[in-house]
This record gives structure tokens, sequence and C-alpha cells, in this order.
């Protein structure tokens, strides 16, 4: 988050030292220089004072809100110039006009916690002439909480804009959609992740950075926890598995499955990313969707002496497992059946 800031101001000095000025830097680019366009043109009307930004995770909801903060607060001619005292206040999270709730260990904002905003919001701003408030998980809030929300979004003051960040719109409240502007985040480009990840994890291999984009669906954030140590080690193990049971014998595979020892909520981990490599492999034989986590090299060696029965069945397979371990089954017995039964099925 602070290094897009970062980067932005960055930007902004090598532009004005070349004749340039950047609108806008990073991810959701289009919507940020729509806000842009909006907050200078003044034609947000009554909806000015509550926006919500709805988006998947990772896609940049926090990122997007702090560059509209740095905007409406930025006492720069270009904004935001990411120059001024202002803007570099909000880069740093130290600007005393911004004001997060909620989000901790991605916990909603308590009710005790509105009644906090709704005081301090009667006070002026501190820095500028606008105060603003920034709500994380807002689809996480009780209806309760929600409603006592209302009380600001209906009787604003003149210098209070609050932002609402929510995985899904659906979750709040129709009073509080109707008085709140919304602004989607959809997502980056494939191209765009890869740059990123590259970028960022320079010793990743190729395939790991190719891997998460596929996994990521556009999510900047999602893409970054793919990369995590942890993550690539389970898709490690997952790949092990299906290398030994389509490349392997027999004896091989049962010992490599007899050797991971998993929690429950590990192993299930686990079972999901082959859940998911089984459909990657179905749909690569059907030519039916794009791969997630398998690469085209690894569909061809693992399906090429296997039907599509077979996998479909492999697959159905797999989630029965997973179905019996959720249900506080007998872990190894359903593990053991799940080994006999995809080496049956391989053939």
């Amino acid at each position: 988050m602070l290094l897009y800031i970062s980067i932005y101001t960055i930007m902004r000095i090598m532009g004005s030292v070349k004749g340039m000025t950047p609108a806008y830097y990073g991810f959701n680019r289009i919507e940020k220089q729509h806000f842009l366009q909006v907050l200078e043109s003044g034609t947000d009307g009554v909806y000015s004072h509550a926006y919500i930004i709805e988006g998947a995770y990772g896609t940049g909801k926090t990122d997007f809100v702090l560059f509209c903060a740095s905007a409406i607060l930025c006492s720069g001619v270009e904004r935001p110039c990411g120059i001024c005292n202002s803007c570099k206040k909000a880069a740093s999270l130290s600007h005393p006009d911004i004001h997060f709730y909620g989000g901790e260990s991605g916990k909603a904002i308590t009710m005790r916690e509105v009644r906090e905003l709704i005081s301090s919001s009667i006070l002026m701003p501190n820095d500028g002439d606008k105060k603003i408030y920034i709500i994380k998980a807002a689809h996480k809030m009780r209806p309760d909480t929600q409603n006592a929300l209302l009380k600001i979004l209906e009787e604003p003051p003149e210098s209070v804009i609050v932002f609402l960040l929510t995985e899904k719109k659906e979750a709040m409240l129709p009073t509080i959609l109707s008085r709140c502007r919304v602004i989607t985040l959809r997502g980056e480009s494939d191209e765009k992740v890869q740059e990123y990840l590259q970028n960022k994890y320079k010793t990743a291999s190729r395939e790991e950075v190719l891997t998460a984009v596929r996994a990521s669906g556009g999510s900047i954030g999602q893409a970054e926890l793919l990369m995590s140590r942890e993550k690539l080690d389970e898709r490690k193990k997952a790949f092990d598995i299906m290398d030994t049971l389509f490349e392997g014998t027999k004896s091989d595979f049962i010992k490599m499955i007899a050797s991971e020892k998993l929690t429950r909520d590990k192993l299930l981990e686990l079972i999901e990313l082959l859940e998911r490599m089984f459909a990657d492999l179905l749909g690569y034989k059907y030519k039916s969707h794009p791969l997630v986590l398998l690469s085209g090299e690894d569909a061809q060696r693992y399906g090429s002496s296997v039907t599509k029965r077979a996998i479909s069945l492999m697959g159905d397979a797999v989630t029965s497992c997973r179905s019996s371990i959720e249900q506080s089954g007998n872990i190894n017995a359903a593990v053991t059946n799940l080994c006999i039964r995809l080496w049956e099925l391989k053939g």
C-alpha cells in the first residue's frame, strides 16, 4: 500500500521535472482517473459525502481509498500532487484527518466505534476542510451497527466524507446503499499482475509467478498471498503428488502420501489444491476453460494417458475425500481410500 504511494510520489516529482503531470498511478487506474474527473468537475452531487468501494479480496480497495483521500485533502494544483504536506502525511498513514475503522484481523467496526465516529464527526478537521472516515470490512457489519451508522449518512456534517470498503455490497442494508455512491473495483489484467509479481519477487521462478497470476483472478492481494513461502510449499506438495501419481510407481505414491504429516486444516488445503488441479486437467481435455494451477505442459504430462471419464472420477474421489474429512470422519481412512481410488482410476 505505502509502496504504491511512494512510487506515485516519485512519478509526480519526475513529472514536474519533465513537464509531465500524471493523473493517476498504480492499480485501478481507470477508476482513479474517473474519481479525479468527478472531483474536479464537482458533479458528484448529494453523494459526495459517502462512497461504497466494492471489490473482491486483494483488488486494491485500501490503496484506492487512500488515493481518493489524498486527492480530497491535497493542497497542490494537480490532485493528488504527492509532494504537499497533506499527501506526505496520507502516504505515511499519519494524516490527522484520515481515520480508519474495522478491518483488524478481518473484524467489522463495532457499535462502540460507530458511536465514537459519530461523536468525533462534529469536530472540525485538524489540517484542512474535510475529515475522512474509512470503514474496512463493511460487509461484516451487523444490521444494528449499519442502522447506527445511518445517522452520519443521513445528516452528514459538511466536513465529513465516509468510505465503506466491502467485498460484497449485497451485504449492506438498502438504506445504506441508497445513501452512498458505489464504485466497483474489478481487478487487474494478468499482464499487470505478472509485471507486479516479477518486480516484487525477483528470486521467484517464472512458473511460480505464472501459477500465482493464473490463480489470482486479477487480485493483487490474492497474488501476493499465493507467492508466500507457505503457499508455494503447499503447491509444491500438490505437484509432487500429481507427479508421483501419473509418472511414479504405486509404491512411491503410497510412500509419499504416508509421509505427509499434516494437520486437518492443512490437509484440507492440500486436497483443495488437488481438486483445482483435476478441474484444470478435465478442462484441458475438454478445452472448456483456461488453466488455473496447471500449465499446459503439466496438463499434457498428466492427461496424455488418462481418459476424460477417469479424470472426472478422480476429481469426484478427491471431492468425496474432502467432504469426509470436513464431516470429522476418519482422516487416515479417507486418505487411504483416496490413494487406492486414484491409483485404480489412473489405470
